[in-house]
């Protein structure tokens, strides 16, 4: 079986349901082209979300790193409220500081008030690590000018 990044692109493109078994299958087969398993990821999402998310976040524990922040990041663009909790936990389990760096900013990809509001209390009250990851995955706002005061704020009372 040959399916190509382009190939799970299309058969989200065409919201139809019935390629959701294809997607699975191969995304348990594997791919190489690890580009191939994201696109599979973002079209299971989108074309059955309740019923694929948690296989998706099965893959957050995956051995391969790349395959778990491939699923980090896959599901913080999903920007489903269920996602928070699912990248939460698993930040909180794992050890491994990249694939943390990489929750960090799934979470912040969801665009949720609770995730945004997680993202700070790290912030203010996390470990230094933890407080500038959190800083970085919330660059994605840096427009937001009254974000931005609140991270200030934060910041400035974890020196308290």
């Amino acid at each position: 079986m040959i399916v190509k990044a382009t190939d799970a692109k299309a058969i989200a493109y065409t919201g139809n349901p019935q390629g959701v078994p294809l997607l699975r299958l191969k995304t348990r087969i594997g791919d190489q082209a690890l580009q191939v398993i994201s696109e599979c990821f973002s079209a299971l999402l989108q074309l059955a979300p309740t019923d694929s998310l948690a296989m998706v976040a099965g893959f957050l524990f995956d051995p391969k790193e790349q395959i778990c922040e491939l699923a980090a990041l896959t599901l913080g663009e999903s920007r489903l409220e269920e996602a928070f909790d699912l990248l939460r936990n698993c930040w909180q389990q794992t050890r491994n500081v990249e694939l943390r760096r990489t929750l960090l900013l799934a979470i912040g990809m969801l665009r949720q008030d609770k995730a945004i509001d997680y993202l700070i209390s790290l912030v203010a009250q996390g470990k230094d690590i933890d407080a500038k990851d959190a800083i970085a995955a919330l660059a994605i706002y840096r427009e937001d000018r009254e974000l931005w005061q609140r991270v200030d704020r934060a910041n400035r009372s974890s020196f308290k």
